[in-house]
């Protein structure tokens, strides 16, 4: 997988449009590759969000389609997209 360097923002956009193959620098210094989403379209039903609750603003939520679970990405590690 080629990896370029992006923003969170970047990330978080185009996890909202399309199922997206991505890195990102754990905290403990690792590379974590992951394959995600937040368009509810490829995110199975019984996966859907039970209510609206506000992000928190120092990370990336996610879908996690390998893992099938809800996860982030802290804003203080590196990010790259493939």
């Amino acid at each position: 997988m080629n990896l370029l360097p992006t923003t969170h923002e970047e990330l978080k956009r185009a996890l909202s449009q399309r199922v997206v193959q991505f890195a990102f620098r754990k905290l403990d210094g690792s590379l974590r590759t992951a394959v995600g989403t937040t368009n509810l379209s490829n995110v199975p039903v019984d996966h859907h969000p039970q209510g609206v609750r506000e992000s928190s603003p120092k990370v990336v939520v996610y879908f996690d389609i390998e893992k099938k679970e809800w996860r982030s990405v802290s804003r203080r590690v590196d990010v790259f997209i493939a």
